[in-house]
């Protein structure tokens, strides 16, 4: 059976054998070099080779496609939206939202499914592009996650997170009553059957990851001590604030899967706040604020002084980047 498409601008540029490739992921890569030998795939009509580039607006023809291996063929249909999406910033090449937490970013009833459901009726169909999340975020943790529209959306953003372009900051609540500032400075090894992270000193191998932590709040209640702070990342390891607050003594408040006291309510970790985003050319705000959501809100006012939480609250209002917040707060 004989099987047309036009490529889109996502495709363009991108050798013929990759966009099939990602076309059609069931067909093994041996047959797809197969039918290009023989001639059977063609581009405006003319066969063309697996290294062959074509551009926005031409028509591949494939002359004999078992009609068992078109996945990405069929018109796609909208899914019913399960989750509504914070949305923070959109324009053609990204969107970004703010994360509730508990919500995986992949799999069913995830934060991924929704944001294909809601772009769907948005973008044209694609034959090597699907848009997705650009970077990690942990289920229990809340706050801004990017996804890509389009690729060179994609492209962009990686290539910022490759070059450490991005300021990206975090609100955390950690047990015990913190008092200084500190730089985090080590090597996380990963244990994936135990979905753990953890921090050998003696490791000749794993990851560097480099945290820096300043305390903002305490409280006085000697059974629940506690300090929200403020984190800046200088890497994006799995788990690296829980694993590396863990390891220096003060994790999350009930984050016991890293050895806090059990409480009655889940750890706060959100990702607050990135800047550098202007370095992407996309026209894209400089810096982007994910505000904290009414449950976190509700346990800082469980948690900390009223007039010292006021303060502070008042403060990340009137101050917009949460680097200018803390010099206001530390000096």
């Amino acid at each position: 059976m004989a099987y047309t498409a036009q490529i889109t601008p996502d495709d363009q540029n991108r050798r013929l054998d990759r966009i099939l490739r990602k076309a059609f992921p069931s067909l093994p890569l041996s047959a797809i070099h197969k039918m290009i030998r023989k001639g059977q795939v063609h581009i405006d009509g003319k066969p063309v080779s697996a290294s062959f580039k074509p551009q926005a607006g031409s028509v591949l023809e494939i002359q004999v496609l078992d009609i068992a291996q078109k996945e990405n063929t069929a018109p796609r249909q909208q899914k019913e939206r399960g989750l509504s999406l914070s949305i923070l910033f959109e324009n053609e090449a990204l969107l970004c939202i703010n994360k509730k937490r508990g919500i995986p970013v992949h799999g069913k009833k995830s934060v991924d499914e929704a944001v294909q459901a809601y772009l769907i009726p948005k973008l044209p169909l694609s034959l090597s592009f699907k848009p997705g999340p650009l970077h990690r975020i942990d289920q229990g943790t809340s706050g801004i996650l990017f996804f890509s529209k389009n690729i060179r959306g994609a492209q962009a953003f990686s290539e910022g997170l490759r070059e450490h372009r991005f300021a990206k900051w975090y609100l955390a609540v950690l047990q015990g009553h913190i008092t200084e500032a500190a730089q985090w400075d080590d090597v996380i090894l990963r244990n994936r059957e135990q979905g753990l992270s953890h921090i050998d000193k003696d490791a000749m191998e794993g990851k560097r990851a480099t945290t820096t932590m300043y305390p903002i709040l305490h409280n006085r209640d000697s059974h629940t001590a506690a300090t929200l702070v403020c984190i800046k990342l200088g890497t994006g390891r799995t788990h690296q604030i829980r694993v590396q607050a863990a390891h220096h003594g003060s994790p999350l408040l009930g984050d016991i899967k890293y050895g806090a006291k059990k409480q009655p309510f889940p750890w706060l970790l959100h990702a607050y706040e990135m800047d550098g985003l202007d370095t992407l050319n996309l026209s894209i705000p400089a810096d982007l604020r994910a505000p904290l959501w009414p449950d976190q809100l509700a346990l800082l006012q469980r948690l900390f002084p009223a007039k010292e939480q006021h303060l502070f609250f008042q403060r990340l209002e009137q101050t917009p980047p949460l680097l200018s917040l803390l010099d206001a707060i530390i000096t």
